[in-house]
């Protein structure tokens, strides 16, 4: 089953469950797909040479969900974590397996987590993956934290980071990076407004293709073995201009993340480890 372009349902929601399998995808990533997606952010593409931004398969993660035939409009990412054991590169054939570890309710409609594996024809696993969203509730109360519990200290540790550079969101590069029409949060101003924010928002995946661009440049050039999460904040407006803050551990970026106008995190990411 292929996606359906509009993000609506083909099969009821009631059929995911925790337990429930992803059918395994066979998939590859081209050059034109990264290098349209790195654009979108204001990425040069070239810094991750013939090797796969790992971003990419976390925005697949959530394609494959709708490949299954659910509905994934409205949904909004909270918490992503990659753990890369070796580069896979552009044109490589992998195939993803997935499944539901959890759903919880939250107020803005349900928490829904996940796991995923990236394996090669050999067997060994190449990455692994793992995601928190929520599937919002256009009816549901908007106030108080998206996914449930009180998350004030969250940021603790991540708001006054040295800056080391900017990024200007904007409305062709969210619109250009969401171009599927899947979730129309991201392109569509009356859709956002019906979901509670002010304008279309940009996909969480665009601030984790602009932390890992850090990533790269710190290290001149792709990890091979990368241990990383990403927490999704705050909603990235299609006409914020983000600053790139950022700190170092043990020889490597540690702490990342993308401040708002505001001055207050829109995501942020934890890097526990990399290797070059």
């Amino acid at each position: 089953m292929m996606p359906d372009p509009s993000g609506k349902a083909l099969r009821p929601e009631s059929e995911l469950t925790p337990g429930f399998e992803f059918t395994p995808w066979r998939l590859s990533v081209d050059a034109e797909r990264q290098n349209a997606k790195l654009g979108c952010c204001g990425i040069d593409p070239a810094i991750w040479g013939k090797v796969v931004d790992p971003s990419i398969f976390a925005m697949l993660t959530i394609k494959i969900v709708n490949r299954e035939g659910f509905s994934i409009n409205g949904s909004v990412h909270m918490i992503q974590t990659y753990k890369q054991y070796s580069p896979i590169e552009i044109g490589e054939e992998i195939e993803m397996r997935g499944r539901i570890t959890g759903i919880e309710p939250a107020p803005r409609g349900s928490l829904f987590m996940a796991e995923y594996e990236l394996v090669r024809d050999n067997g060994s696993v190449a990455m692994e993956l793992s995601r928190i969203s929520v599937r919002t509730d256009p009816n549901a109360e908007r106030s108080g934290p998206g996914g449930g519990g009180q998350s004030q200290n969250l940021d603790e540790g991540f708001t006054a980071l040295p800056k080391i550079g900017e990024k200007q969101i904007t409305e062709a590069g969210v619109g250009n990076f969401s171009d599927d029409k899947m979730n129309r949060i991201h392109d569509d101003p009356e859709i956002a407004k019906a979901f509670g924010y002010r304008a279309p928002i940009a996909a969480g995946i665009m601030g984790s293709h602009i932390m890992l661009e850090s990533v790269v440049k710190d290290g001149g050039g792709p990890p091979q073995e990368l241990d990383m999460m990403i927490r999704f904040r705050r909603p990235m407006f299609w006409d914020d201009l983000l600053s790139v803050t950022a700190d170092r551990a043990s020889g490597h970026l540690s702490r990342i993340s993308l401040m708002k106008p505001e001055g207050k995190p829109a995501c942020f990411g934890t890097v526990a480890s990399v290797r070059y």
